[in-house]
């Protein structure tokens, strides 16, 4: 195992050298920005970022397996990149675009005319319902928001809390969170990781690894299931052996089912998957033969905090064919509006189970709470 941290001036550069030095096999273990010393005397110190980057060289021998250097799948990168993102809109597409803007004409409509009269009478209230309206919260919620509002002026009496503060309340309970470790009892868990291509999986699958094996002290294992995207198995196959973990690679649902009775001793087993598009043809079905009908398997869907909510709203139904027993969220980071991911939580009532930022492991990971949640939605006020 080579291990190595990587000082540039920004992340492209870093990832530069990383490719440079160790080659493409290498896996990011962190990204951290810093204050870098001038190679120039005198010149002080200027902002950059360090990149820690890890290599099993023994389990790369050489480049190129299967004769077309994509590992013998069969399929060049061009022509995996062409099944996973058509190049066509769809009509469903077009008009999810269409409502968006018909819900930014709504909104529009409500910035103009402002809150009803009942509640400029509460000048905190009044302002906080305008920035509602900016963030794009769904319609029918902010609604219901106001008519739990109206209900408690109605029915206030003493209490402890100003009226912003109990306001602030009815966004926090608008959603579930869970603990997935503790909503169920009993051993070995398993849990899947499903979602779009792109959202993280995999890097989740690593930090829960450490989170759990490093620091909780359980007996963890990985299984991949990852078939489409290039060197996913040796990306996962690194982060066990940094952190002993037993890896198991299947490609169909028997060498699944063989590897759970296997693994049957351990604590917790986590499953990456292949991201898919949710415009897929023939998802759901892969879904189905692949996972369905497995009770054991507890299904958590990633979701990028980035994606735009048309596209939230297709992932979710599609991949809901298995049951999900929570939604993880990532990229918190790159984004400063939540209101997508909200609307989602509140209309669907899965829970939240963790949150995700960066590409450290296993720092940029948290449980998910209501307040927390909240604040992602408010960060754009703040």
């Amino acid at each position: 195992m080579k291990l190595k941290t990587f000082s540039a001036r920004d992340l492209k550069e870093a990832l530069s050298q990383v490719k440079k030095e160790m080659g493409p096999e290498a896996v990011i273990l962190s990204t951290q920005s810093r204050w870098l010393k001038e190679q120039r005397a005198g010149r002080g110190r200027r902002p950059g970022v360090e990149v820690t980057a890890a290599v099993d060289l023994a389990a790369f021998p050489g480049n190129g397996e299967g004769g077309n250097g994509n590992g013998g799948n069969g399929k060049g990168e061009a022509e995996i990149m062409r099944d996973l993102f058509p190049p066509f809109r769809t009509p469903v597409s077009q008009i999810q675009e269409d409502l968006d803007e018909v819900k930014d004409l709504l909104r529009q409509w409500m910035r103009q005319n402002g809150p009803p009269s009942w509640l400029l009478q509460h000048k905190e209230l009044a302002m906080f319902y305008r920035f509602l309206t900016r963030t794009g919260l769904d319609e029918r919620f902010l609604q219901c928001w106001l008519d739990n509002v109206q209900s408690m002026l109605e029915q206030r009496g003493e209490q402890p809390l100003t009226l912003k503060e109990v306001a602030v309340r009815y966004l926090m309970h608008a959603f579930e969170v869970v603990d997935p470790w503790k909503s169920k009892e009993g051993k070995p868990r398993y849990w899947t990781f499903i979602g779009p291509t792109g959202v993280g999986k995999t890097t989740t699958i690593a930090k829960l690894a450490a989170k759990f094996g490093l620091y909780e002290k359980l007996n963890v294992g990985l299984i991949s299931m990852d078939n489409q995207r290039l060197g996913a198995h040796n990306q996962l196959a690194a982060y066990g052996r940094i952190t002993g973990q037993p890896l198991v690679v299947v490609h169909q649902r028997q060498d699944l089912l063989a590897a759970l009775e296997k693994m049957a001793d351990l604590d917790l087993v986590l499953i990456d998957t292949a991201g898919r598009s949710p415009y897929a043809s023939g998802l759901q079905k892969e879904l189905n033969l692949l996972l369905g009908g497995l009770p054991e398997l507890e299904h958590h869907l990633v979701l990028s905090a980035t994606t735009k909510e048309s596209n939230l709203i297709n992932a979710i139904k599609r991949f809901s064919v298995l049951p999900i027993s929570s939604y993880i969220i990532s990229k918190v980071d790159e984004t400063n509006d939540f209101s997508a991911i909200f609307n989602q939580l509140c209309r669907h009532r899965v829970p939240v189970s963790y949150l995700t930022a960066g590409q450290q492991v296993p720092e940029d990971i948290e449980l998910a709470s209501r307040r927390r949640v909240t604040e992602l939605l408010l960060r754009r006020r703040n």
